[in-house]
């Protein structure tokens, strides 16, 4: 992972999470990409006469001065933590924030995008949703979501993946786990059993098994009677760091019948979520 792409609003929230794309940088040797998305009004612009004309231009000089201006607030923060030799580049785009990010990231071949979010809740998850949420399951490559509640530590101590036991999460593992080593992070991989299905301990012996030459990872079946509070139990009882996840692609009526897991755990937890798309294990 050598190429980081950070979309920003230059909010506090982004601004946190820039703290953590630093950082990510710093361990993987990595160089970050800000992008910034911006609208200009819909005028007709090859229309317009020119007082009209004169308005649009000016307001993109003002969007642009904006911009620039913003651009030595995160090189201060850099600074601040001790991280200016991370290389940055600065990058504007016209246009609305989802495709401009997802298209920019596969046209570039980005290996990691981190991104702030405040979240969503209740139906507005479904129907609004959240920008991030979207890049997350959608995006070409592994996406780490940073809540604004979330503050970087100056390390990352503990990892915990979760699990249902499928090839492709295996293969999540191994990623968390190389991620882990850079960091010198302990790793949890989970499996809530909300059935009590006894079965479930035994699968979890034998995922164990396959990764027995694995060394500072932790196997474990929770108990509870709902996914996401079982979950988000476990991270705040054992101060878990980054939460990393698999997540796949959805359309619109699988979302409103079947929610994300990864989506609902990125919006409501106060700890950052790495979410690993599977149309991208290879």
């Amino acid at each position: 992972m050598k190429k980081i792409l950070f979309p920003t609003d230059f909010s506090a929230t982004a601004a946190n999470a820039f703290i953590y794309a630093l950082h990510f940088a710093d361990k993987l040797g990595a160089e970050i990409t800000t992008i910034h998305a911006y609208q200009s009004p819909n005028l007709g612009r090859a229309h317009l006469p020119n007082t009209l004309l004169d308005v649009y231009e000016s307001i993109q000089l003002e969007t642009f001065e904006d911009y620039k201006d913003s651009i030595p607030v995160l090189r201060n923060i850099a600074e601040e933590n001790n991280l200016s030799h991370i290389s940055l580049y600065h990058v504007m785009r016209e246009g609305d924030i989802l495709p401009v990010v997802l298209n920019f990231a596969k046209a570039n071949q980005f290996d990691m995008i981190i991104m702030g979010t405040e979240g969503t809740s209740g139906v507005a998850e479904i129907f609004v949703g959240s920008v991030a949420g979207e890049v997350m399951e959608n995006a070409n490559c592994p996406v780490l979501v940073v809540p604004e509640q979330a503050k970087f530590k100056g390390k990352l101590e503990r990892i915990a993946v979760t699990t249902e036991f499928a090839e492709d999460e295996k293969k999540v593992i191994t990623k968390v786990y190389e991620l882990a080593k850079l960091f010198g992070a302990n790793i949890y991989c989970i499996h809530v059993d909300v059935a009590h299905i006894e079965n479930y301990a035994h699968r979890m012996a034998r995922l164990q098994e396959e990764f027995a030459d694995y060394v500072g990872i932790e196997f474990e079946v929770l108990q509870g009677l709902d996914v996401e509070s079982t979950i988000s139990k476990f991270v705040a009882s054992k101060k878990v760091d980054v939460l990393a996840m698999l997540t796949h692609k959805r359309n619109f009526l699988q979302e409103l019948f079947n929610y994300s897991m990864t989506k609902k755990m990125a919006y409501h937890l106060d700890t950052p979520v790495l979410a690993f798309q599977a149309h991208t294990l290879k």
